[in-house]
């Protein structure tokens, strides 16, 4: 991915993680494995949606997209790159 990652300053995933909040990264694994499953065609339960993983994350774009920008906050979040 050529183009920085774009992230809302405001959004949720933001406030919990600048709280040292473990569940902004449990949000982030979680979501993560749910997009790469929607960009499969496989919706991961009944009650999911996309939009309310753009909504926390704070980010836009098409699923592939998504999961691209996903797995490089991962990997920035952890260190890998």
């Amino acid at each position: 991915m050529d183009k920085p990652i774009e992230i809302k300053g405001d959004c949720q995933f933001m406030r919990d993680l600048e709280s040292n909040n473990k569940f902004a990264m449990y949000n982030l694994i979680v979501s993560k494995s749910a997009v790469k499953l929607w960009t499969k065609g496989i919706k991961p339960n009944r009650y999911w949606k996309v939009s309310h993983v753009k909504e926390y994350f704070g980010m836009n774009g098409s699923p592939k997209v998504l999961l691209e920008k996903m797995e490089t906050l991962y990997s920035v979040i952890m260190g890998d790159l």
